[in-house]
């Protein structure tokens, strides 16, 4: 099957190339990586980044896993990654539709991997900064910041392992988790520092 390129949010599209791989070689293994960092601006409003993030980062990542999720589940084999960030332990001011897409995803692969334990392996990949195309374009410093080949490293090492929440780098997953359990004044106190996409 040749790669292709396709809207993550055409579910039919979607549905067609998936299903059509996946008979011609039963998939081992989904990455659901669908995912934009987008900014609000003078041209832009609040409403529409939403939209536009949450269609493609939630709606593209359903449209990548459910056709083959029930398959993988009848075949009782099968793993699906799904892709959310650091910013989905915590609402980012400076991100609000960034990071409650990546809540959202996130929620939805630790659901789905307890409801299909044991039939299909669910794992969610939660990385911090790292070089990509999204990631130049940001204009503030970028703690840890890791090389795509070492954040692929560390996701295959966690995929093998089953791990259900791959985070990193440690100290970025540390002090995301760590602002969870903070009271919220104090948390809303720090975050409001952080910087704006």
């Amino acid at each position: 099957m040749d790669a292709q390129i396709i809207d993550v949010v055409d579910e039919q599209a979607m549905r067609q190339w998936i299903e059509q791989v996946d008979d011609a070689h039963p998939l081992d293994l989904l990455i659901a990586n669908a995912g934009i960092g987008l900014a609000t601006s003078k041209d832009r409003s609040l409403h529409e980044t939403t939209k536009k993030t949450f269609a493609i980062n939630v709606t593209g990542v359903f449209n990548s896993i459910h056709p083959v999720l029930e398959r993988m589940k009848k075949r009782q084999s099968g793993q699906i990654a799904i892709m959310a960030s650091v910013a989905g332990f915590r609402g980012m001011p400076g991100a609000a539709s960034y990071s409650a897409s990546k809540v959202a995803v996130k929620a939805y692969g630790e659901a789905l991997r307890g409801a299909y334990w044991g039939r299909v392996k669910v794992n969610v990949i939660c990385p911090g900064f790292v070089e990509s195309r999204m990631t130049a374009q940001n204009r503030f410093p970028m703690p840890f910041l890791m090389t795509a080949d070492k954040a692929a490293r560390i996701i295959a090492k966690g995929l093998r392992k089953n791990k259900g929440v791959i985070a990193f780098p440690f100290p970025t997953a540390f002090a995301m988790r760590f602002l969870t359990l903070l009271p919220q004044a104090l948390s809303d106190a720090i975050l409001r520092r952080s910087p704006q996409k």
